[in-house]
């Protein structure tokens, strides 16, 4: 496994500088890049980003062997502001033209949510929420084929793309070899389901596996019946069966290292590795 730490999970970070030393520290050789959660006071909206950023980071990570496994533009594709998802939607495309200055492969966003705010809502299940977000889709994979970057989309409860149904239904629809899918196990169990993770994961893999492109694995618990993201190795994620199955379908593929923060991902790493 390649495995991927999110920049946003290293804490106090200064620089582009410190953030390839803190990750370098953790024995971790790529990183999934969210700019806005990384580097707070860089300006990092569409009009912002420009080659120079690009190579500039790129070369500062490079200097601890780290690339970036994928660029981050998380967004409601969906937003009901028709004018503020016209704006988010190019601040994507803008993700994507600039992601080959990073050394990124990939651009990642989950699919958003039919109100403002992203929160579980049956609203996003109805078939008329999907009929929304498809031509999204297909608008940003085109530019995903123009500039040679995969469209990395996540599926989660909290959005219209909730089950490894809708997933398989989406990529019928947007037939492109841009259009791949990460997969967070973690982001499409319950409470009642949990127990079923290592089936879920097989089962995403046997349906569309050629499409899965990167995996995120998330550690939790469950308070409160609700499932509680946690540093990995104090939960209840069932780590090495899903590892096995990876390794099965996609040797070699981006793991990241989701919601673990800090000294925590050295140790988490030694445990997956051993």
């Amino acid at each position: 496994m390649q495995y991927t730490v999110r920049g946003h999970d290293l804490s106090q970070v200064t620089s582009v500088v410190d953030l390839a030393e803190k990750i370098s520290q953790q024995g971790i050789s790529s990183v999934q890049l969210a700019l806005g959660m990384s580097f707070k006071d860089m300006p990092s909206e569409a009009s912002h980003l420009n080659p120079g950023m690009g190579r500039m980071i790129a070369k500062a990570l490079a200097q601890k062997n780290i690339d970036v496994a994928i660029l981050s533009c998380y967004i409601n594709m969906i937003h009901p502001d028709l004018d503020l998802r016209e704006k988010l939607l190019q601040k994507f495309e803008s993700y994507v033209k600039h992601a080959p200055y990073f050394g990124a492969t990939m651009v990642a966003s989950e699919t958003g949510n039919i109100f403002p705010e992203i929160i579980f809502t049956e609203d996003n299940f109805k078939d008329e929420t999907f009929e929304k977000l498809v031509p999204v889709i297909e608008r940003l994979v085109k530019a995903g084929e123009k500039h040679r970057v995969i469209i990395g989309i996540e599926p989660g409860l909290n959005h219209p793309l909730y089950s490894l149904e809708r997933v398989e239904e989406l990529l019928e629809r947007v037939d492109s070899d841009y259009l791949g899918i990460i997969l967070d196990p973690t982001n499409l169990i319950t409470v009642e389901t949990y127990q079923k993770q290592v089936e879920l994961v097989q089962e995403a893999f046997e349906r569309f596996g050629d499409k899965i492109v990167a995996i995120h694995l998330k550690d939790f618990v469950i308070e409160n019946q609700k499932i509680v993201p946690i540093d990995m190795g104090r939960g209840m994620i069932h780590y090495s069966e899903i590892l096995d199955i990876i390794e099965k379908y996609k040797p070699h593929s981006y793991v990241v290292l989701e919601e673990t923060k800090d000294d925590f991902i050295g140790s988490a790493l030694k445990m997956l590795r051993n």
